[in-house]
């Protein structure tokens, strides 16, 4: 099967939105699918840039046939990768699947152009691009992918009208993540940070953006509280690391800026707790954008994949995946106590500690990688 990935995204960048359409594209050509790829490269000489995607996202070379171009501008990305994939693709006879990302090329071969349609939305569209969304997900030849099935409910309720046919697949991790043996953990991540870690009682971790919502005065918090404990902090532009780093005074807590999302999978894998403190907004970094009440966090997926024991804010959306108890600790967003007595509780007690990790690494494996996610995509695509 021919595939066309129409991307949203600037590639390769910090944003998850990155991480789910390079992860989600290798495991559709995995499933064999002759599969291109259509997005705006951040880097000019592309030989730098493939050699980019396979050091930063782990993906193979040649697995992905990649159909870019590169432009200084930083604005209007979505537009003109819509351009120009559209003056690829909608000039093919023999088209094959599409699944598009990209508001605006979905708009044009669904709407404009009436040819069938895998659509992604992983958002609620305000303005102009509402009307778009809206046009796009009620014709009869389109399916629509959500990511959870409370961003099912609030797309109908928002726009007033459900999609004419909908998917509801969660995000992922890659297929084949082997946990780190719980007695082994602190060596590995000795050796990554290329120093003696035992004079710490437990090494909690958290990997993502430092945006509002974000829950980083929780962890600050939990830091202040647990001065027998390191904390470590991965990711976050440069600005935002900085300007944490300046403030904080903290001894035991470390902003480790952003690292290669291969190396990130690394450290994940050899610490002791990973933190997931969401709040009840959360930013991704563009205004007027609140996820918390529909996210399905590509981080929480990764978590999981790894066996380390995870400890979550009590969100409903997350409780489609996060079960108390089951396979995470869930926590009020803002109890800083309780995120405390959370972390307390793991340290004393290894077996809880232990169980949680394996029964999050078995419901990851069962459910929620990218195989299994692309396989379901081609099954809507050939129902098409």
């Amino acid at each position: 099967m021919r595939f066309h990935y129409i991307s949203p995204s600037l590639l390769p960048s910090k944003n998850a939105n990155a991480v789910h359409v390079m992860h989600q594209c290798a495991a559709l050509a995995a499933e064999g699918v002759d599969l291109r790829l259509y997005a705006r490269r951040a880097i000019a000489d592309d030989a730098a840039f493939r050699d980019e995607i396979v050091a930063g996202y782990g993906v193979k070379r040649d697995a992905i046939r990649f159909i870019t171009f590169y432009g200084r501008l930083p604005r209007g990305d979505n537009l003109r990768i819509a351009l120009f994939a559209a003056g690829k693709v909608l000039r093919m006879s023999d088209v094959g699947a599409v699944l598009s990302r990209n508001l605006y090329y979905s708009y044009l071969h669904a709407v404009l152009m009436r040819r069938p349609l895998l659509f992604e939305t992983h958002q609620l569209e305000h303005g102009r691009a509402k009307v778009m969304q809206r046009s796009i997900m009620t014709k009869p030849w389109v399916t629509t992918i959500v990511i959870s099935r409370r961003l099912q409910e609030l797309l109908a309720e928002h726009q007033g009208v459900s999609p004419y046919r909908s998917l509801v697949l969660h995000d992922a991790a890659p297929s084949g993540v082997t946990p780190i043996a719980l007695e082994q953990r602190r060596a590995h991540l000795e050796r990554l940070l290329g120093e003696d870690l035992g004079r710490w009682d437990c090494v909690a971790g958290y990997f993502g953006h430092l945006y509002a919502g974000r829950g980083l005065e929780i962890i600050e918090a939990m830091a202040a509280a647990l001065p027998a404990s390191l904390f470590l902090v991965y990711g976050g532009n440069d600005a935002d690391v900085e300007a944490r780093r300046a403030a904080n005074k903290l001894p035991n807590l470390r902003y480790m800026g952003y690292v290669p999302h291969a190396m990130a999978q690394i450290a994940m894998r050899s610490i002791d707790v990973l933190l997931m403190p969401y709040q009840a907004s959360v930013s991704i970094g563009v205004a007027g954008h609140d996820t918390a009440r529909w996210m399905s966090p590509v981080k929480m997926f990764e978590y999981m994949a790894t066996g380390v024991p995870v400890i979550s804010s009590d969100l409903p959306v997350l409780r489609e995946v996060l079960h108390d108890g089951r396979n995470a600790l869930l926590v009020a967003p803002a109890d800083v106590n309780g995120w405390i007595a959370a972390l307390e509780r793991l340290i004393s007690d290894q077996v809880l500690a232990r169980d949680l990790g394996l029964a999050a690494h078995k419901e990851y494996s069962d459910h929620y990688t990218w195989s299994q996610r692309a396989r379901r995509i081609l099954d809507a695509a050939k129902q098409l």
